[in-house]
């Protein structure tokens, strides 16, 4: 983070402990990499409900899909300690995006996107066997994309045949126990 050799300098935040950092539904233009400290994520279901997402720590980022997508914030964001933060802009990473393989490029886009999924999934609330079944494949194939491929084949191995009894029990207690869904508007 030179000055003389083009690289650009980053802004540095303080932050003290129960300060909101991002809200859910504002808009995203930088994502934030912790320096030292604590950071909650949650997002607020449309009852009010908060649902904790992640605690990260020194040497993660979050709010990186304001990165990618000029879409709202789908969660927020609150400093559980003291923490100093380096702000991320949309312009800074597109720069280094751009000057990157294509094949990075789409695979960043792709995991976003995965992420992006996933939490909505857990954020919604899900309460039908229909709903376990996608939050089990969404979750799935969360973790296989981030293994290397001797990793992903000794995961299908090990994981896959497990998981596919447990989604039969699950098919076998819904045709045997028909739960009437409490949401009407499933």
């Amino acid at each position: 983070m030179g000055s003389g050799n083009g690289a650009i300098i980053l802004e540095r935040r303080f932050l003290p402990e129960g300060t909101s950092i991002v809200r859910q539904e504002e808009d995203g233009t930088c994502a934030f990499l912790i320096q030292s400290g604590k950071v909650r994520i949650y997002s607020t279901s449309p009852e009010g409900q908060e649902i904790d997402l992640a605690f990260l720590g020194a040497g993660e980022i979050f709010g990186e899909t304001a990165l990618i997508f000029d879409i709202k914030r789908s969660a927020s964001a609150v400093a559980e300690t003291d923490c100093n933060l380096v702000l991320i802009s949309r312009q800074t990473f597109r720069k280094k995006l751009e000057n990157s393989d294509p094949t990075v490029q789409a695979i960043v886009e792709m995991l976003t996107r995965r992420v992006m999924d996933a939490n909505a999934v857990l954020t919604n609330k899900k309460t039908d066997f229909k709903d376990l079944t996608e939050t089990v494949r969404v979750i799935y194939e969360n973790i296989q994309a981030g293994l290397s491929r001797e990793n992903r084949r000794t995961f299908e191995n090990i994981v896959l045949p497990r998981l596919d009894d447990f989604m039969s029990a699950v098919r076998d207690f819904q045709a045997r126990c028909p739960v009437v869904s409490k949401n009407p508007q499933k």
